[in-house]
């Protein structure tokens, strides 16, 4: 074992400072465990081509981790990542270029977003343009206003820093502009499923965008009950704490000041990496319709989220992902939002051109099965963004 790996969990957290492993104790709950397996001689081939040895079959070591606050929990077992998949029937074509292919063939002409003015309906205020993409209305909604940013490049991996910076921007705009239009939707919600594998119908790149009227969406008002919790039990930020304990844990990535990024010990999914930008956004800021201080504000947020996306796309060949970016309400409430800042999750959704799924029954009802450590995963960044 590594020095730094999730099976070591436990001594890691053991030799924290005083301080941070009691934010830890109270934060999160760690059980490592030992499953055993007696495969026959039959299978002893096969498990050494397989896992390597058959001893790593015989005795595995699991770790699995909760937030006692969200009760987000992720499995890991490190042998699950050379598990065989039956549903990968091997092409012998390279699976990027078989990638690109398959991109390539859903451009031009059958590119649905190729002329968005014509194919896709404007909202009640019309459209936002901004220097590299467009606003739309979606024509299948799941909220009142539901809004989309259509990328003017087509293939959603390829972007630079200024094109990701107009599209947020976009975005920001759009729920100024659905809240001027009706200041009883408050409550923002971006995100980006890039490719297939995280549920884009369409390949063309593009952002969703909704603003929700008496309540936010149940995962972002759980992580802000969960802080208010935190609070009263404990007078210190929840997430500040979960900062400072990944990034004392070696799990932190570097990012632009004010900001703190680390890849999760209880990701929803593989890869997964949060982004917290500390400074708050009071709901006035959203009267301005072009949102400059918000886009001043959130600046260093968007350069820390391409950094990381490139760093996940080119150096670990993530293609398919979704992204979320959590924004406190663009009109007062009657609720505290004090200790929740403005958060960016990424999650890596697997291969695109494997038929296998990376999400099942454990992940739907119970938690997460991690296979890829995250102390790799902050590594590998912090290794590219070098």
């Amino acid at each position: 074992m590594t020095e730094r790996c999730i099976a070591r969990l436990p001594e890691l957290i053991a030799a924290l400072p005083p301080h941070i492993r009691a934010c830890c104790d109270r934060a999160l709950f760690v059980e490592r465990s030992t499953g055993y397996a007696n495969p026959p001689p039959s299978m002893y081939a096969w498990l050494e081509q397989q896992f390597h040895t058959v001893d790593a079959v015989r005795t595995q070591t699991i770790v699995r981790v909760t937030n006692r606050l969200t009760l987000d929990t992720a499995m890991y077992n490190p042998l699950r990542a050379l598990r065989p998949l039956e549903a990968d029937a091997s092409t012998g074509i390279d699976p990027d270029a078989a990638l690109e292919q398959v991109i390539a063939s859903y451009a031009g002409s059958s590119d649905m977003f190729r002329d968005p003015l014509r194919s896709t309906p404007a909202d009640k205020f019309g459209r936002i343009r901004g220097r590299h993409c467009v606003t739309a209305s979606n024509v299948a909604k799941y909220d009142g206003w539901h809004g989309l940013v259509i990328f003017d490049e087509f293939h959603p991996l390829c972007f630079n820093r200024d094109q990701l910076h107009d599209y947020f921007a976009n975005a920001l705009r759009w729920i100024a502009h659905a809240h001027r239009a009706d200041p009883t939707s408050r409550y923002p919600l971006i995100t980006w499923n890039c490719l297939w594998k995280a549920g884009a119908s369409i390949i063309h790149g593009h952002l969703q965008m909704i603003l929700s009227k008496h309540m936010a969406v149940g995962q972002i008002e759980r992580w802000r009950q969960a802080g208010i919790a935190y609070r009263q039990q404990y007078d210190s930020n929840l997430l500040t704490d979960l900062g400072a304990i990944h990034t004392t844990l070696d799990l932190g990535i570097p990012v632009a000041d004010g900001v703190t990024g680390y890849a999760t010990l209880t990701p929803i999914k593989d890869r997964e990496v949060v982004i917290l930008q500390s400074s708050r956004l009071e709901p006035d800021m959203w009267n301005d319709p072009e949102v400059q201080d918000i886009r001043l504000a959130l600046q260093p947020l968007w350069d820390s989220v391409y950094a990381i996306l490139r760093a996940l796309i080119d150096g670990q060949r993530m293609h398919s992902f979704n992204l979320a970016v959590y924004l406190p309400p663009c009109a007062s409430t009657d609720e505290d939002w004090s200790d929740m800042p403005v958060c960016v999750r990424i999650v890596d959704r697997g291969k695109p051109m494997s038929r296998a799924v990376n999400f099942g029954a454990m992940e739907m009802f119970a938690g997460s099965i991690i296979s890829i450590d995250p102390f790799s995963v902050a590594a590998d960044i912090r290794d590219y963004l070098a």
